[in-house]
């Protein structure tokens, strides 16, 4: 017997249930762990088609969306549990527009599907950022603005992380910070100014640290002050440039150099092949009967928002398989937890792993 191990890992924006087995033709429909409804639709051919609802646990629509031959069509609409539309995708013209809401009805943000311009507004109607996407990944300059909608911040994003100049203004529309972020970090000169244009600091980062000597000017732009960061504390506090990356996805240990959601996600998928590969015992299925062909074993588990691993269940052909995956997943190591707005979340993830029997 030979067993060959394919990995491929999805960050998931819904939770998969494995409750039930599906069938390959005809309705189906899973629930809540409490009893409620909360999945129905159709498969053909053992795949989605036509219609699917999602509910929650009071019966309430909260998203409806629609398959062809398995693959999931891009219009769809989903529900706040007030009945108040949360999200919509629909065509306009030769491409398709996203738009969300916030409960009261008023629009949240507005996008092009998947490669595009993106507007987000403030619950009473104000610009607070627009940027644009290259393949779901932000590309190009992201900017954001006050409460005034004067321009706040500005930053270079490149495959979806910083990467570039970023500047920060104030309120009357005069520059107050400019410097360079690559890989997600400061590296290189930094400059700061006072309200009326003056250059008051100048000085350099190396992986988000103070380096090398930073300089104070007067408003004459004359050098008053020489700090060496090896020696001495700078009286300013490094900048913290905003991220308009609103999701982020966990992290798996090697894998922190990587940058980007796909990058990271792909670098991780690799990561956890390697790791299943080298410790799946293959003689725990030698022996159980299995008939020749390939094989899949459907892992889910979710990454907690202090990084550790939780909730893993498997579902395979044989319930020693099923042990065996659980038992794999266990022995992965903690990960740097994904982030949404900035704070820590919960990811849940699907993982299948297949094998052939000869």
């Amino acid at each position: 017997m030979k067993n060959f191990f394919l990995v491929t890992i999805f960050l998931l924006s819904f939770q998969l249930f494995f409750a039930q087995s599906r069938p390959d033709d005809g309705p189906f429909k899973d629930y809540h762990d409490t009893g409620e409804l909360m999945l129905e639709g159709q498969y053909k051919n053992g795949k989605r088609v036509g219609e699917w609802k999602g509910y929650n646990k009071k019966g309430q629509v909260v998203n409806i969306s629609s398959f062809t031959n398995g693959k999931k069509n891009i219009p769809e609409i989903s529900f706040f549990d007030n009945g108040t539309v949360k999200r919509k995708t629909e065509r306009e013209g030769d491409i398709y527009i996203v738009r969300a809401y916030y409960e009261s009805g008023k629009l949240f943000y507005e996008r092009a599907y998947m490669s595009g311009y993106y507007k987000q507004y403030t619950e009473e109607g104000k610009l607070k950022i627009e940027a644009n996407y290259k393949d779901f990944q932000l590309y190009g300059k992201w900017k954001s603005y006050n409460e005034d909608e004067n321009l706040d911040w500005s930053i270079s994003y490149e495959n979806g992380y910083r990467n570039g100049v970023y500047q920060n203004y104030y309120n009357n529309g005069q520059l107050k910070v400019q410097g360079v972020i690559l890989n997600d970090r400061k590296n290189g000169e930094e400059k700061r100014y006072d309200e009326s244009g003056n250059l008051v600091w100048k000085g350099y980062y190396q992986n988000d640290e103070f380096v090398k000597t930073w300089i104070k000017y007067n408003e004459k732009g004359k050098k008053i002050k020489k700090v060496n960061t090896k020696k001495e504390k700078l009286e300013i506090l490094p900048t913290k440039v905003v991220d308009g990356v609103i999701e982020k996805v966990p992290v798996f240990p090697g894998c922190e150099e990587v940058f980007g959601n796909r990058s990271r996600k792909k670098c991780m998928s690799q990561r956890v092949a390697e790791h299943i590969i080298s410790n799946f015992d293959k003689r725990k299925i030698a022996n159980l009967g299995l008939s020749p062909g390939r094989k899949r074993i459907f892992v889910k588990f979710k990454v907690d928002k202090s990084g550790k691993l939780k909730a893993i269940q498997a579902r395979g052909p044989h319930p020693a398989i099923e042990r065996e995956a659980i038992r794999i997943i266990k022995l992965l190591p903690n990960l740097e937890p994904g982030t949404q707005r900035g704070k820590p979340v919960t990811v849940p993830y699907s993982l299948p792993i297949v094998f052939v029997v000869e």
